[in-house]
């Protein structure tokens, strides 16, 4: 905090005399608690002086002169003085001004003023006049306790010790309205590679998740070395089962360094640059794919879920109207759910053709050395529970749990089911495509990348990674007519492998896993939405509206269920055979 005065000009300090080093030789006495009197309001005419020159000493002892006699004390003036700044006094006038430490009253007045400089107290407040009354006799302080109280004020504003400051400081950091003047210590990536073909043959090599960071690849890129040959080398140290590894693994990165550079890519900096680019493309594709091999069971639901399935059970009442209505109710879901599920099965083959070659990070086994094109094969076990968990996650926890539930809970408690059913027919289709069916491929495909199947480092294996950049080069308009293109190849592969789609129907194993878990998942769960509301007004005293709310949030218990068990059995019964076990499903 600064001690100048804003509203008084700098004065001259005077040498300073002998007598003033060493203070008058007075006897001590004791200090007495000085009483401060309550001053009366000021009339309105009265001026205040600027901040310093009005906190000057009240005692009288403050005011002796040089020689002992009592300066007198000025009154204040009945109109007011000057509002211009006191003049700046020179060295010379100061001096004669009534002595040491002293200066001639700008207003005219006769008074001595001392030359005390203001030091600002702890609470902020420009002078503290319980100090000033505290101070033993002497006058003004000394030059040299004015700079050692002026040094002690800049360097601490705190009267804690320094220790316990910092302590402070640091315990309060972060928190909300506190001052952080200090930049936040960033984690430590740890060592970087080692440059050039070193990372091959190091005693420890990255996992595939360590060179596959899943949003910001910064963390990869400070572990990155400098140069080209060294980066690619990092990244298929990842693929490096053991020492008998490395000279094919070498000579691999030394041509790949190559051909990255021969694109222009000369650093690390062009080496993430691609990566990032790869990411999110191949992230971007996740998606479509996702959408393309839910499409059939998603439009599926859109005539389901506006009248077919209330016209075929109605139909079915009507033939049966001795049978409970949980009977025409289960006959109708067994039937919608068989139906959906040809639907989704039969729009596997054209996906599985159409997407085989988009990834970038996810190449066919033939754009790989033989080596590579086979590791990390999954199995029956480690595919069921990837794509359990993928179907529970995207269809389940995100579609209906961040979705539909909130949608149902806002129109039950309402009391209006049918604008509850209505929208509930407009969000199931709506968004199965994108977060059912793109979502479960995202995350089956981060499954992939995490057990070493797909991930950079396949990238920098295909024999075609020419060819890639090329493509990653290209103007954006190009590569934006490159995606609609194969969007059209889609529609032509529907018709091309409708053979191949039929026989997954009728004739594998996957398919006919499909149909049975979906004809009774979906027809036991109609039986109990249709049946169940009834049963609790009338056995259990619920209201309508309670009896809703419980059969819904019931419904969404039976299809997250239904989804783990639909999605584990195709990965279990696929098995490691297939490459691409999900091209059937929704994956």
């Amino acid at each position: 905090m600064s001690s100048t005065i804003p509203t008084a000009r700098a004065i001259n300090v005077p040498p300073p005399s002998a007598e003033t080093l060493t203070g008058p030789q007075t006897q001590a006495t004791p200090m007495t608690p000085a009483v401060v009197e309550t001053p009366s309001k000021p009339s309105s005419s009265e001026h205040i002086l600027p901040e310093g020159l009005s906190s000057r000493r009240s005692s009288r002892d403050a005011t002796k002169t040089d020689g002992g006699s009592e300066a007198p004390v000025r009154s204040r003036p009945s109109t007011p003085p000057r509002q211009s700044a006191p003049k700046v006094l020179s060295r010379a006038s100061s001096a004669s001004s009534g002595g040491a430490g002293r200066a001639a009253d700008p207003h005219g007045s006769g008074e001595n003023i001392p030359m005390t400089p203001l030091t600002p107290n702890l609470n902020g407040s420009s002078s503290s006049l319980a100090s000033d009354a505290l101070r033993t006799s002497g006058g003004a302080p000394s030059i040299t306790e004015q700079r050692r109280s002026a040094a002690t004020e800049t360097g601490h504003s705190s009267a804690l010790p320094r220790e316990t400051h910092d302590e402070i400081t640091q315990l309060t950091r972060g928190m909300p309205g506190s001052f952080d003047p200090l930049p936040r210590a960033e984690a430590d990536p740890g060592p970087r590679a080692p440059g050039g073909l070193a990372s091959l043959s190091a005693a420890t090599v990255p996992s595939p998740r360590d060179v596959n960071p899943r949003i910001d690849i910064g963390s990869l890129a400070q572990k990155l070395p400098e140069d080209v040959t060294g980066c690619v080398a990092y990244l298929l140290s990842a693929m490096r089962q053991g020492p008998e590894d490395i000279p094919a693994l070498e000579r691999l990165a030394t041509q790949q360094a190559a051909v990255l550079e021969s694109r222009g890519i000369h650093n690390r900096d062009d080496f993430v640059s691609v990566l990032k680019q790869v990411q999110w493309r191949d992230q971007g594709t996740a998606m479509m794919h996702g959408m393309a091999s839910a499409s059939g069971f998603n439009l599926g639901t859109i005539p389901a879920n506006l009248k077919l399935a209330d016209l075929t059970l109605t139909s079915l009442m009507k033939a049966m109207p001795s049978l409970p209505v949980a009977v025409p109710a289960l006959i109708t879901g067994a039937l919608m759910g068989f139906a959906l599920s040809m639907l989704d099965v039969a729009s596997g083959a054209a996906t599985g053709k159409t997407f085989k070659d988009a990834y970038y990070t996810r190449p066919p086994g033939e754009q790989l050395p033989e080596p590579l094109a086979s590791a990390n094969a999954p199995t029956k076990t480690s595919l069921a529970a990837d794509n359990s968990k993928a179907a529970g996650l995207s269809y389940g926890a995100v579609r209906n749990g961040l979705v539909r539930i909130p949608a149902m809970l806002n129109y039950e408690l309402k009391g209006q089911p049918e604008k509850r059913a209505a929208m509930d027919g407009i969000l199931d289709p709506a968004l199965g495509l994108p977060l059912g069916g793109g979502g479960m491929r995202v995350i089956k495909n981060d499954f992939d990348v995490s057990a070493g199947r797909a991930g950079f480092q396949h990238l920098l294996a295909r024999d075609d990674l020419g060819a890639c950049l090329d493509h990653l080069q290209k103007p954006a308009a190009e590569q934006i007519l490159s995606a609609a293109a194969r969007a059209g190849a889609h529609v032509k592969n529907l018709k091309s492998t409708f053979p191949e789609a039929l026989g997954d129907v009728f004739a594998s194993k996957v398919g006919w896993t499909s149909h049975a878990i979906l004809s009774a998942g979906f027809g036991g769960l109609t039986a109990m939405v249709a049946s169940l509301p009834t049963t609790l007004m009338q056995n259990y005293g619920l209201s309508e509206k309670d009896a809703n709310v419980t059969t819904q949030m019931l419904k969404y218990v039976v299809l997250q269920a239904l989804y783990h068990v639909w999605g584990g059995a195709l990965g279990a019964v696929g098995g490691p055979k297939a490459p691409d076990p999900a091209a059937v499903s929704h994956a």
